[in-house]
């Protein structure tokens, strides 16, 4: 099945004065699968935004292309802007208007019947707020409001920027449960830009990570973390003294795999690469060296984006799976999940 999302060699740049220009995409290339969460990752001024701008027809680019659906846009984006639900940036509403009247608007005007708006308050967990004013909503629950209006029209895409914005910890749980459930359950194909992380792990089946405008890496989440650093153990001795002999006596093993290494850390010894950890331990009882604590230690997604998004690939150079490259200084439920809140007691951050 061709992806739902395909973009190749996209470029953008801004000039600036007196100053060189801004190449805020530099020949990025993406896909998203249908069905999939897909986490969109990358530090501040990575493009995220833009991309996501340029696919909607909110900017133009200069350079390569894009497609939705099979079709190129932004020359064939109103054949398929029906089709999308999206949140990009910071979403306004009149303030005077209750939420219920706010999304009754909006279906009005694409001809969307009124009971799809309750459908969506009972998704997004705001039937119970949806006759305050939006004046009254906290920052999180103006984020479920736009969440709420990229669901009237049951897209097939949905594309959320930063969709925890200001929620608190049961309505980030929530938002999980809804976005996994939409993919999962209903075969939307979801896209998320989310400064995150831990998040982001729990959440997506697959991500991209880019950095000053070109692809770092992509895959599934567990591909990823799996192919960079993985599992390291950390050994420590009696006397910090045998740290050097050590770590020369498992380099030198018989058996040590090709890429083995051992490092000293301070008062430890970190070895990655090891094929399991009975084998460091009988590696360095032959060579009569004997430890007093082993600990494994599994890299999460934070350390593996901070890792790869520390200096600049080469240009046009893109990291497949298992590769690693130096970058610029859950079960879906059978149901949607629903969670009320009101504007008197939600506990998201103003």
């Amino acid at each position: 099945m061709p992806p739902i999302i395909e973009i190749s060699g996209l470029r953008k740049t801004y000039s600036r004065a007196f100053r060189q220009p801004h190449h805020a995409l530099d020949g990025l290339d993406l896909e998203v699968a249908q069905g999939q969460v897909h986490g969109f990752l990358g530090p501040n001024g990575s493009g995220k935004t833009t991309t996501l701008r340029a696919l909607l027809g909110l900017i133009g680019v200069d350079g390569g292309t894009m497609r939705i659906f099979g079709e190129e846009v932004p020359h064939r984006l109103p054949a398929v802007i029906p089709r999308i639900g999206a949140v990009v940036e910071s979403p306004q509403f009149f303030k005077h208007c209750s939420g219920r009247l706010t999304l009754q608007l909006l279906a009005e005007s694409a001809g969307l019947p009124k009971t799809r708006v309750e459908e969506v308050l009972e998704q997004v967990g705001l039937r119970d707020a949806a006759k305050a004013a939006v004046k009254g909503y906290s920052l999180g629950m103006r984020q479920r409001l736009a969440v709420a209006q990229a669901l009237l029209k049951q897209p097939q895409l949905l594309i959320l920027d930063e969709p925890a914005n200001g929620l608190d910890p049961a309505g980030i749980h929530h938002m999980r449960e809804l976005l996994q459930w939409l993919a999962h359950s209903q075969g939307v194909t979801v896209v998320v830009s989310s400064h995150l992380l831990s998040e982001v792990q729990q959440l997506c089946d697959s991500m991209t990570i880019v950095s000053r405008g070109r692809r770092i890496v992509d895959g599934s989440v567990a591909e990823i973390i799996a192919g960079h650093g993985g599992t390291s153990l950390t050994v420590r001795f009696p006397d910090a003294a045998s740290l050097p002999q050590a770590a020369e006596a498992l380099e030198a093993a018989e058996e040590a795999p090709p890429g083995l290494a051992a490092s000293i850390d301070q008062d430890r010894l970190v070895v990655t690469g090891a094929p399991e950890a009975a084998w460091v331990t009988r590696a360095l009882a032959d060579a009569g060296i004997y430890l007093s604590e082993l600990r494994a230690e599994t890299k999460n997604l934070e350390s593996v984006f901070l890792e790869l998004t520390g200096t600049a690939p080469v240009p046009g150079q893109t990291v497949q799976i298992g590769q690693s490259v130096e970058v610029p200084a859950a079960p879906a439920p059978v149901t949607a999940p629903t969670e009320p809140v009101t504007a008197t007691t939600e506990g998201d951050q103003q």
